[in-house]
């Protein structure tokens, strides 16, 4: 069986509209993960933490679609998977049906923060327009900050997590 070959998009020619989009997207997929997270979770404090960080990316989704309503109005994209995987890692709906699942549902949704983290670093630095040069680097921040919280978390619920490449 030959490995599946991914073609890298060079983040440089996207344009800042697209980069909104793909954007907003990944917040939106975070927001429904940590949804998911939040109901599964039977710890109280665990539950809060993913309902806070739930809003937290609703909030930011919203801030990315206003500024592309606002500066691109008539801009309409479809995204496709090449798109998604630049900031999301597995599938939109993750499993934490038990203590396992829980436990591989978080990895999953570190290594997608940290994906989305990288992009929002990256198109930052080739923004065309300012705003959205500062949106980018605003949500890198956020970001790097969530995957603090959610190592935090894990730890705290006495598990400790390995992960590749790891982002101090």
């Amino acid at each position: 069986m030959m490995a599946k070959k991914f073609h890298p998009v060079d983040i440089a020619r996207l344009g800042d509209d697209k980069a909104l989009a793909i954007a907003a997207y990944g917040e939106a997929v975070a927001a429904y993960r940590y949804i998911v997270l939040a109901e599964k979770a039977r710890d109280e404090n665990l539950r809060r933490s993913f309902q806070n960080m739930a809003q937290q990316e609703n909030s930011q989704r919203d801030r990315l679609r206003d500024l592309l309503e606002r500066l691109f109005p008539d801009v309409c994209f479809f995204l496709a998977a090449e798109d998604k995987r630049l900031v999301c890692v597995g599938p939109r709906l993750v499993d934490a049906r038990n203590n396992e699942r829980f436990d591989e549902a978080m990895k999953l949704i570190i290594a997608s923060e940290k994906r989305a983290i990288s992009f929002y670093s990256r198109y930052a630095a080739v923004a065309k327009i300012a705003e959205v040069r500062e949106l980018f680097l605003t949500l890198t921040e956020a970001g790097l900050q969530r995957v603090r919280q959610l190592r935090e978390l894990f730890k705290a619920s006495g598990k400790q997590i390995v992960e590749s490449c790891p982002l101090q």
